[in-house]
């Protein structure tokens, strides 16, 4: 295991076809263009060394890892932990049809309550903590492309917390490097590795919080 390595987190870039709909984790097609994205997304992961990539196995990052994974004659991984949250019976149906008290009670308790047939924040949470620990535990360079509830939990993550299912969620088609040296997220600023066309975001993360795994509960 190398003492410093760097994880590269990246939604998958925009969809099309779901305005007003609940798709959680339903296929969706991606937005023309999105090739794009996943040039700048191997140019990052050039840029940091990064040998394995690891996809939710939905196809709107699935495309995106074949991508890279055919420039690059690297190894994809597909890791079911880094699907988006189920909403169960509510998925395909438009937001506006789902009562108003169930979201309520949603509202209420992002963490403990679960939609019919679906999974709680609380669910997501364990088994994104679970991904999380692997990755610190494997110690080497990788990305990882996925959707905005996981990514909500590793940016907290990345510093050592639990992570917030309330955070801002990144822009589809961003890109974000995390690098740890001797235990510490301690990334300074670089020059960017993504040409200013594409609609990517790249950030390097500075802290001074040592890395620990994220308790699965909040």
């Amino acid at each position: 295991m190398t003492e410093r390595f760097a994880i590269v987190l990246a939604r998958h870039p925009a969809v099309t076809g779901v305005e007003g709909l609940c798709y959680g984790q339903r296929d969706v097609t991606l937005a023309h263009g999105w090739e794009r994205m996943a040039d700048g997304l191997r140019t990052v992961m050039q840029g940091v060394g990064c040998r394995v990539l690891f996809s939710s196995p939905a196809r709107r990052c699935q495309m995106v890892a074949e991508r890279v994974a055919r420039f690059m004659d690297l190894d994809v991984r597909i890791d079911s932990r880094l699907r988006e949250i189920s909403f169960g019976e509510w998925e395909g149906r438009p937001w506006a049809h789902i009562p108003r008290t169930a979201l309520d009670a949603w509202a209420a308790d992002v963490s403990g309550f679960t939609p019919p047939g679906g999974e709680s924040g609380l669910d997501l949470r364990a088994r994104v903590g679970c991904f999380w620990a692997d990755m610190q535990r494997r110690g080497q360079s990788c990305a990882v492309i996925t959707h905005g509830g996981p990514l909500r939990l590793m940016q907290g993550m990345a510093h050592g917390m639990p992570g917030s299912l309330l955070a801002p969620s990144p822009p589809m088609g961003s890109v974000r490097v995390v690098e740890q040296e001797d235990g510490v997220f301690s990334t300074g600023r670089s020059e960017p590795r993504i040409p200013s066309r594409l609609p990517l975001h790249q950030e390097h993360l500075r802290s001074g919080h040592r890395s620990a795994i994220a308790p699965t509960r909040t």
